[in-house]
């Protein structure tokens, strides 16, 4: 039987400063330079800096773990129990799991660990399309599919690598057991890099964005 923690929880659990930090960077920070860049009134934006980040806080967790679901029964794998939300209703912020069994095979138990940050791939992906393409000239649809499709998988990246790197025994230590060290860096950095050129991409494409039509 294997149990897997979203990494927020075990990096919660360590420093709540430097996740707190964490998020501002990588959340809070694209988002607001993204509202600062367009030409949206404050009366759009300060209601879309004050809900989106609460939206990436009820999404991230439910999203990495029923993508470890996903992954547990894409390799015949069962699983026996799930939290995908922290109970913040009494005050718990970082708590989120599944446990599974049947998962025995190695490369079965990579696709399993791993499935959370493939999504996020997909996501970042979807992106280029979704994004680059302006479908929408709402403020807040705009900032919600920026943060889902960009920032939520760049904190996922940030959040792992940074618990990886402490020594926290997260995804990205099994990986590691699998693959080595050489192939979970270069997967590590070069999806941290992809994440930053989309990330700026973005920001970039939605300068002085909607213009003197809004």
């Amino acid at each position: 039987m294997s149990r897997v923690a979203a990494p927020i929880d075990e990096k919660l659990s360590m420093n709540y400063l430097l996740v707190t930090f964490e998020i501002m960077l990588v959340v809070v920070a694209p988002l607001l330079a993204l509202y600062l860049k367009g030409s949206w009134p404050l009366r759009i934006t300060v209601p879309c800096l004050l809900t989106i980040p609460l939206l990436w806080y009820l999404t991230y967790s439910p999203l990495h773990e029923l993508s470890h679901v996903a992954g547990t029964y894409l390799v015949g794998g069962k699983v026996t129990s799930i939290k995908i939300i922290p109970s913040f209703w009494i005050g718990e912020f970082g708590r989120a799991w599944i446990t599974s069994e049947g998962v025995t095979d190695k490369w079965h138990q990579l696709i399993t660990t791993a499935s959370p940050y493939l999504f996020d791939l997909l996501c970042l992906v979807a992106s280029i399309y979704v994004l680059q393409r302006k479908l929408s000239r709402n403020a807040f649809v705009i900032g919600f599919l920026f943060m889902l499709l960009c920032l939520r998988p760049g904190f996922d990246f940030v959040c792992e690598t940074i618990g990886f790197v402490s020594g926290d025994k997260g995804d990205f230590h099994h990986v590691d057991l699998i693959l080595g060290n050489v192939l979970t860096w270069s997967f590590l950095l070069a999806s941290i890099g992809f994440c930053s050129f989309m990330i700026f991409t973005i920001l970039r494409r939605f300068r002085g964005f909607p213009g003197a039509a809004t």
